[in-house]
């Protein structure tokens, strides 16, 4: 794979994680957890 092509799928790969981190810190808190 090419430099370019290898860097295209690095960053879509981050901004795709970047969401998933995104949404679950949207989660409420879980009152039952209490190790958290």
């Amino acid at each position: 794979m090419e430099h370019r092509e290898r860097r295209t799928w690095c960053e879509e790969i981050s901004r795709i994680n970047r969401n998933l981190n995104e949404e679950g810190k949207k989660q409420p808190d879980n009152p039952f957890d209490v190790f958290r």
